[in-house]
């Protein structure tokens, strides 16, 4: 068996801003992960919204900017309160799964409006973080913190004890 081909992870995320902190958080479990996968934060400027601006239009309007970034063969996974609640041993087991459907995954993260349901639909696979409520700029944190453990577990790594 030769070596193994590079996995690219992708986080597309709706965001208006990106504090420094985030990106700092964000990087330091990025830099963690061998030359197997190679990590990227795509933040999205969202629609400017009026007071009395129409949701289900902006929802599509953000399908939109997310879908523009997703590649043909990418394996995608779109974080929503109501999608799948995996434990770690289950998410070890999908990311397996995944990385051997596509070497490209898409981690969606959709914005204040939620994402659009045809973008959940049409998405390989629907996940939740938690059925609670994260600011923006904590998903991808969370999300790539919980890549990493479940990362460390195929590389028998001592992260996850």
């Amino acid at each position: 068996m030769g070596p193994r081909s590079l996995t690219k992870v992708n986080f597309i995320s709706i965001e208006s801003s990106r504090p420094k902190w985030a990106s700092e958080a964000f990087h330091s479990y990025e830099k963690r992960f061998n030359n197997s996968l190679k990590i990227n934060w795509i933040g999205l400027k969202p629609p400017k919204r009026d007071r009395n601006y129409n949701i289900p239009d902006i929802v599509e309007r953000e399908k939109e900017l997310l879908t523009s970034r997703i590649k043909k063969d990418d394996f995608v996974i779109t974080l929503d309160k109501d999608g799948e609640n995996l434990d770690t041993e289950n998410f070890k087991l999908k990311f397996e799964q995944w990385t051997s459907y596509s070497k490209n995954i898409s981690f969606i993260v959709g914005g204040p409006d939620g994402l659009s349901p045809k973008l959940i639909t049409d998405s390989n696979f629907c996940m939740s973080l938690s059925k609670l409520t994260f600011p923006h700029s904590m998903v991808p944190i969370i999300a790539i913190e919980q890549l990493y453990r479940v990362w460390s577990m195929t590389q028998n790594h001592p992260y996850h004890k």
